[in-house]
């Protein structure tokens, strides 16, 4: 009995504040899944529709393989439950409009018009269920003249100039390490689907959302674009090195990579002192950022010949005793199996993969079940239905 009592406590104390709001979720690949998978750790309902036989391309995006799909797959879908239905049949659009019907939040990533040629567009979903929340992802938006171009992260980070800031100059440009255009993408929408839930709780009637992997892009851009309208130099790539503060890059180590920085001019004086380089870096020269940004490369040749010669344990601590921006350049998976996620319980091991939570699991959010199998949920979710 007492253990009875401490489990409902323990799930009293779950953060869920979406519990009872159910979810339709028409999204594939990254950005939509991902924004329905953060609603579901807040407790929402969501319900993953499928196409029969194929479902989201990502299940297939492997190898590897953990139970019948793709890492990809089960990083981004879990806590939700999949009916596998053709939005072409009869039978099945009815399906899909009684689900509807159940709904507080619609979402959806097709190509612009194919949401309205299967019935699920926003005028037709939003007149017959004006207190639904319809939220569009897209690659490109709805409008404008590459509306109906391919909208993937790369395309993206290509047409937005984001992949022309990212790697060395006179390398090719390089798309970033994961498709952070589409996460951010998907937290800007779960900020508008929130928003848009609190403001039904005052009028009474939800409204229809549209984010963009590009529209995210550009607004990521928005300290470069700025500071190139004010007269500062063109946008180029900088490696891992920063335009505006010097030193702020990567550096090898004897035995590694580290990261380190001076964000103002007492913390430059600290690392000097820390790396003994006063005679080489003490002078007025070097007091001022400006100056230190005029002198970039001098300064960081000095700095990388210095690195070079010492182990990275000993740069760490030479630089956090005298409060030094440092950090090792780590491997995801030493990040993941490092204290640091360990003491958030960011990571955890389920059925023999490592699952990462969202950025609010530390606020004490469920841990969510394994991904479905495609349409895995479909007869039971018929029942309730009636159908």
């Amino acid at each position: 009995m007492q253990r009875r009592e401490n489990e409902a406590h323990e799930d009293a104390d779950v953060f869920r504040p979406l519990r009872g709001i159910r979810v339709i979720d028409f999204t594939r690949l990254l950005a939509g899944p991902y924004a329905t998978m953060t609603l579901a750790e807040l407790g929402a309902d969501v319900i993953k529709v499928e196409q029969p036989d194929i479902g989201d391309e990502t299940r297939h995006w492997a190898p590897p393989f953990v139970h019948g799909a793709s890492a990809y797959f089960h990083a981004i879908n879990r806590g939700k439950r999949s009916i596998a239905l053709d939005l072409t049949d009869p039978a099945d659009r009815k399906v899909v409009d009684a689900l509807i019907g159940t709904a507080d939040v619609v979402v959806e990533s097709f190509r612009p018009g194919v949401a309205e040629r299967l019935g699920v567009g926003p005028e037709r979903v939003c007149t017959r269920h004006p207190r639904v929340v319809y939220a569009s992802i897209s690659g490109f938006s709805s409008t404008g003249p590459l509306s109906a171009d391919p909208g993937t992260a790369v395309t993206v980070e290509a047409e937005s100039g984001l992949m022309y800031v990212t790697g060395y100059e006179g390398a090719d440009p390089v798309r970033s390490g994961v498709a952070m255009v589409d996460i951010a993408t998907g937290m800007s929408m779960i900020n508008g689907v929130l928003s848009a839930l609190l403001e039904r709780e005052r009028t009474g009637r939800g409204r229809r959302l549209e984010v963009s992997l590009f529209a995210t892009a550009i607004s990521s851009l928005g300290t470069v674009i700025a500071a190139a309208s004010a007269g500062g130099p063109p946008a180029r790539p900088w490696g891992s090195s920063h335009p505006s503060i010097v030193p702020y890059r990567s550096f090898r180590a004897a035995d590694g990579h580290v990261v380190l920085g001076a964000t103002n001019d007492a913390m430059f004086a600290r690392l000097v002192r820390a790396l003994d380089l006063e005679d080489e870096l003490g002078g007025p020269r070097w007091r001022g950022n400006a100056d230190r940004v005029e002198g970039r490369a001098e300064l960081e040749a000095v700095l990388a010949q210095v690195t070079a010669r010492l182990p990275l344990d000993e740069l760490v601590e030479r630089l956090r005793r005298e409060r030094v921006l440092v950090a090792r350049v780590r491997t995801p998976e030493d990040a993941a199996r490092g204290e640091q996620s360990a003491a958030l319980d960011l990571v955890y091991e389920d059925e023999g993969i490592s699952i990462a939570r969202s950025a609010l699991g530390v606020n004490n959010t469920g841990r969510l079940p394994r991904a479905p199998r495609l349409g895995e949920h479909s007869d039971a979710l018929r029942a309730q239905l009636g159908l």
